[in-house]
């Protein structure tokens, strides 16, 4: 296929072009408490090209070999008219060129493992959780991507390599006849299968919180003292700040530009932001791009201040700062755009045990549930927290939302962990693409004035 795609690219004379061709898997399975609602295994196969000529960009996809060089001509056309229309050319930062195959090795394979066995432990997990007397119903659901990618430059970059990512998750739903809580369960979030074995314990836990949520009480609303536990930390420095470091977000905003700086101080000292797509066994693990730009760890924030930004190539020339590897396309119908893989706070010195003394009283909250963002204001929920009294974790609070200023809280930050945790399941939607290789993680983390409702 490589050689097929250099072919086509080396017919056109054009500022640069590049095809990526991929044959991706989808495996669904899905139960709605006994109910077996879903089982799909599908394949589809497709090209996509990308072409600046005269300064003008344009893309198309094309699921047919044989209608390929048609659809290239068509794109070179596309993109001298767009060049004829907009005055700002486009460019990109263009790599040294890489020649490299991948051929991912796994122990624990997930494409060499039946959809029956697949099934099977699913339906286990699903079985165990409603075999619990107070749980009204769960949604629990096995997905599994296994992704061949083909890329070809003009500029000389050659790649074959692999993607794999399986997971399950769902929600549980407790009910004592007066009200129904819910609560997330994850597991897996990697190309292994090991991660999606022998996990009852977590099941089994999972379902005990959402049980335990039908007897605990509503969140006191006001400004609170709070410590986050490793899955808020790791979705909150996501949601509220990751998203203003990838470029093609900001690049066209003069004041977002303004706001984050770089060189600014924007954080206490304590806190590190690091986003690593090199981290074997987290979800937004990648050897390289979808634009062929290896793979590399970035400081977003060291040490409170801001340092770095996720780029593609297009963001990275318009900005004139480094290229990343941070350009993802979750299939071979989109054109890459600008993505985290793994965020994460970076663990300092304190020990959960120091920072629930630090804490003194507060509440600690645990596990992301949702939330959303508008500028530098966010808001997101809480699966559930505890109240903490002289340094002592007492009774289950639910009903839980976190709302603020990004900055403000940034600044509030006061004390971070060293107990450093990914989460498993990742996943991040943006522009009509709902990534599953997006991880989030972080140590347990206080924050001072913290809106709680």
């Amino acid at each position: 296929m490589i050689d097929k795609i250099h072919k086509f690219i080396n017919e056109f004379n054009v500022d640069y072009m590049d095809i990526r061709h991929e044959e991706d898997r989808n495996i669904r399975i899905y139960f709605k408490g006994k109910k077996l609602e879903n089982l799909s295994d599908s394949v589809t196969k497709g090209f996509h090209v990308r072409v600046i000529a005269d300064g003008g960009f344009a893309t198309c996809t094309v699921n047919d070999e044989k209608e390929l060089r048609s659809a290239i001509e068509q794109t070179v056309r596309a993109a001298k008219l767009s060049a004829k229309f907009n005055p700002k050319k486009v460019r990109f930062k263009l790599s040294e060129p890489v020649k490299d195959e991948i051929y991912l090795k796994i122990d624990d394979d997930p494409r060499k493992i039946s959809i029956d066995e697949k099934l099977e432990i699913l339906k286990k997990y699903n079985d165990l959780v409603l075999s619990y007397e107070k749980i009204q119903s769960t949604s629990m659901e096995y997905d599994e991507w296994d992704k061949k990618k083909f890329f070809v430059s003009s500029h000389g970059t050659s790649l074959y390599f692999e993607e794999v990512i399986c997971q399950i998750f769902g929600k549980i739903y407790a009910s004592d006849g007066c009200m129904v809580e819910d609560i997330w369960a994850y597991a897996g979030g990697s190309f292994s299968f090991d991660k999606i074995r022998n996990r009852e314990e977590l099941f089994e836990n999972r379902t005990k919180i959402a049980i335990d949520l039908l007897k605990a009480d509503k969140v006191p609303s006001g400004k609170h003292r709070v410590l986050l536990n490793q899955d808020m930390v790791g979705v909150f420095i996501h949601e509220a700040f990751g998203h203003f470091s990838e470029a093609d977000d900001i690049k066209d905003h003069p004041q977002l530009l303004r706001k984050f700086k770089l060189g600014e101080k924007i954080a206490p000292n304590c806190l590190t932001v690091i986003d690593d797509p090199t981290i074997k066994g987290a979800p937004g693990f990648k050897i390289y791009d979808d634009e062929g730009i290896k793979a590399k760890k970035t400081y977003l924030i060291k040490d409170g201040i801001l340092t770095g930004r996720l780029h593609s190539m297009r963001t990275a020339y318009e900005l004139d700062e480094e290229l990343t590897g941070n350009a993802v396309a979750v299939s071979w119908r989109f054109t890459p755009i600008v993505r985290m893989s793994n965020i994460f706070v970076d663990k300092r010195d304190k020990t959960f045990t120091e920072l629930l003394d630090m804490l003194g009283d507060g509440l600690y909250i645990c596990d992301a549930k949702g939330g959303q963002t508008m500028g530098d204001m966010f808001s997101f929920g809480a699966q559930y927290g505890f109240e903490v009294k002289n340094g002592k974790i007492g009774k289950m609070y639910k009903d839980i939302n976190l709302s603020g200023n990004l900055f403000t809280t940034l600044m509030n930050i006061e004390a971070v962990g060293n107990d450093l945790h990914f989460r498993e399941c990742g996943g991040c939607g943006k522009y009509m693409q709902f990534n599953p290789q997006s991880g989030t993680g972080g140590p347990h983390m206080i924050i001072k004035e913290v809106i709680i409702g």
